[in-house]
C-alpha cells in the first residue's frame, strides 16, 4: 500500500459507519533495515475527523503544553479528531477505505 492511497481514504467502525476520511498518519521509524543504514519507516496510527492542525504539530499528545490560549484553541478544535492505531485496521483494496478487524 503506498501513502497516497491512505490519504483520504474512509474509515469505517464496527457498525460499518463512515467514522471520516483519513486526513494524516503517524510514522514511525522501527522497520527492517533498508541498505544496512536505517530503519524503515511504518504506519503507526491514522488521524481522521476535525480539523487536525492541533493533531499534527502534537497537541493532542500530553506531552506538548504551550501557551493556555492555544491549548484552548486547539483543544475545542480537535474534538472530532481521532487516532486510531493502524494495528486495529485492514485496508480494503477494492473500496480503498479502512476498516475494524473482524472479531
Amino acid at each position: 500500500m503506498r501513502l497516497s492511497d491512505l490519504l483520504a481514504s474512509t474509515v469505517f467502525d464496527h457498525d460499518g459507519r463512515a467514522i471520516g476520511r483519513v486526513r494524516d498518519v503517524r510514522l514511525v521509524q522501527d522497520g527492517p533495515l533498508v541498505d544496512g543504514t536505517q530503519a524503515a519507516f511504518r504506519v503507526d496510527a491514522v488521524l481522521t475527523g476535525g480539523g487536525m492542525i492541533g493533531t499534527r504539530i502534537g497537541y493532542d499528545r500530553g506531552q506538548v503544553r504551550g501557551p493556555a490560549p492555544l491549548r484552548w484553541l486547539f483543544s475545542r478544535g480537535e474534538r472530532r479528531a481521532r487516532t486510531i492505531p493502524m494495528h486495529e485496521l485492514e485496508w480494503d483494496v477494492e473500496q480503498r477505505s479502512l476498516h475494524p478487524h473482524r472479531r
